[in-house]
């Protein structure tokens, strides 16, 4: 039957040979026991000491050996002392000469386990002074030669610390407004009282005033010789309630509106032709063009003046010098504005008849039988 590991016997010749025990849970405080004797001295440790010093573990007195503990269950009293107990190195007694008991044996497991000293981290190396990290001259550098950097701005000159009151910047010179002449409104030249006005085609529009617009009548009257032809007048008018029509003897229409006992407008001969306007009546009229035509709708050799007179004796003229024309001629339009007439120059050709002035001037509230004759 074979022995078990430790009931096996003790081997004294050989001392040398280091040997391995198992480690057990200590029973007890170790017991302390005498020191090592030098070998060749007496004492119960100096066959350990032979041992020892032949094996060249030691060449001098030993310190007091480490406390021995007892295996349990090993009561045996045969063999060596030294195989039932265990060493217990002590901290700072290790010979250097000691290879049994070396901390650098890597099979010595019963010596401490070193915890590892944490090692500071290295500090990082502070760029050189000047300016960043430059990395244009680094092998890694991959994106080719560095951007030529801008030249900095040249700095303003400094002013002496003496000049207390410094240049301000020169202002830009301030934009003069350009004065823009402003339209100016063209004055209608009134008629004096009494006085004589003639329109031209430079000068075509005159005003009368109220008093000449609003007093007793006014007579327009064709001035023309009996070598012009068979001039006769008419006129197409338009009221202040709408209503329109025409006043021409030659058409049957002497007085406007037709059939009223107090006429606005009437058309008749004393020497010339003429068209009487009832002042009274002003505020009753709104506008009306005078027109002149041959009777027998041939061509007249235009000449004369026709002639616009007041209750007060002023005069309007207007001098008609026209090309020979076989049709009617607008010679003048009048308005009423604001209790005024305003009387103005047209001398306006139209091809056709009484109807075509009357289309031609804006009157379009007025029917017709005919191009001479309008339904009464």
């Amino acid at each position: 039957m074979i022995p078990a590991p430790g009931d096996a016997p003790a081997r004294p010749d050989l001392g040398w040979l280091r040997h391995r025990t198992r480690r057990v849970p200590v029973a007890a405080a170790p017991a302390p026991v005498a020191p090592y004797a030098v070998a060749g001295q007496g004492g119960s440790g100096s066959t350990t000491g032979l041992a020892d010093f032949l094996a060249g573990r030691t060449t001098r007195r030993q310190p007091a050996p480490a406390p021995s503990v007892q295996v349990p269950g090993s009561n045996r009293a045969d063999g060596p002392p030294e195989l039932h107990t265990r060493e217990v190195p002590t901290p700072g007694a290790a010979d250097p000469l000691d290879l049994g008991t070396s901390a650098a044996d890597p099979l010595d497991l019963s010596a401490p386990i070193k915890q590892p000293v944490p090692q500071a981290s290295p500090q990082p190396t502070p760029p050189p002074a000047g300016g960043d990290l430059d990395l244009g001259s680094s092998d890694l550098d991959l994106s080719g030669p560095p951007p030529v950097a801008a030249p900095p701005a040249p700095a303003p000159p400094a002013s002496s610390s003496l000049d207390l009151f410094p240049e301000a910047p020169a202002a830009p010179p301030a934009r003069t407004p350009v004065a823009r002449p402003r339209p100016v409104a063209r004055q209608v030249p009134r008629v004096p009282h009494g006085g004589r006005v003639i329109l031209t085609p430079r000068e075509p529009v005159v005003t009368l005033d109220r008093v000449q617009s609003g007093v007793g009548a006014l007579t327009i009257t064709a001035v023309c010789s009996p070598a012009v032809g068979d001039l006769v007048l008419g006129a197409v008018y338009q009221l202040a309630d709408g209503s329109s029509g025409v006043v021409s003897r030659t058409a049957g229409v002497p007085t406007a509106p037709p059939r009223s006992r107090r006429p606005v407008l009437e058309a008749g001969r004393d020497e010339h032709d003429q068209i009487r306007v009832d002042l009274r009546q002003t505020r009753s009229l709104r506008r009306f063009v005078v027109h002149a035509m041959s009777a027998s709708e041939g061509q007249l050799a235009w000449g004369g003046t026709l002639v616009i007179t007041t209750h007060g004796g002023s005069r309007v003229e207007i001098p008609l010098d026209l090309a020979p024309h076989a049709g009617p001629v607008v010679l003048a339009s009048v308005h009423a504005v604001d209790g005024e007439f305003v009387v103005r120059a047209e001398l306006d050709p139209v091809h056709g008849l009484v109807r075509d002035v009357a289309l031609a001037h804006g009157f379009r509230a007025i029917t017709w039988a005919d191009a001479r004759t309008p339904v009464l």
